[in-house]
């Protein structure tokens, strides 16, 4: 099972999917990935990405075998989420989302939307960035009250997996 990315700010022409990809395969030695991902979209390289067709470069590359599954990550405004979201058949898309974040970028709102639309969820930084991984000592105590002898970070992801829409979570930690 192999996934990687695209970097979408080195894509400067049409023929860059195609090189970029042709050198991601050849660097893991292999004929296909099965999930690919247009790394760190949001409106303007979304929008780069259509004038290039570069969608329909990724639906060559599905239909030849290349390419397993195609999906994005995604930082910037809901706005922009659910435009890419309906400008495409994605089957993933991966989000920042944690429960200070709720309403950042895609949030749940975006998370919601692509639920309703049959894209897979993945999140990104459960933690911010381990933020979240110890809580300060008013949150401690509030959980505290609870029984559970959850830690901070079990919490957080506790609260993600809550979420019926989330599919996976990563985490740098």
């Amino acid at each position: 099972l192999l996934a990687t990315k695209l970097p979408v700010w080195e894509v400067k022409t049409q023929a860059d999917f195609e090189r970029l990809l042709d050198a991601q395969l050849k660097k893991l030695g292999t004929d296909h990935i099965d999930f690919y991902l247009l790394h760190a979209l949001d409106g303007a390289s979304w929008n780069k990405v259509v004038e290039l067709q570069g969608m329909e470069l990724m639906q060559r590359a599905r239909a030849d075998g290349r390419i397993g599954h195609i999906g994005f990550s995604f930082h910037g405004s809901l706005l922009d989420f659910k435009k890419i979201v309906d400008d495409f058949d994605w089957e993933f898309t991966q989000i920042q989302l944690n429960y200070l974040d709720e309403g950042y970028q895609a949030g749940i709102e975006g998370l919601r939307y692509a639920a309703a639309r049959r894209v897979g969820t993945i999140v990104m930084e459960p933690l911010r960035g381990g933020a979240l991984a110890k809580a300060p000592p008013a949150v401690q105590s509030i959980w505290a009250r609870s029984g559970q002898p959850w830690s901070s970070a079990e919490w957080a992801l506790r609260w993600l997996w809550s979420l019926p829409e989330v599919v996976t979570i990563l985490s740098g930690m």
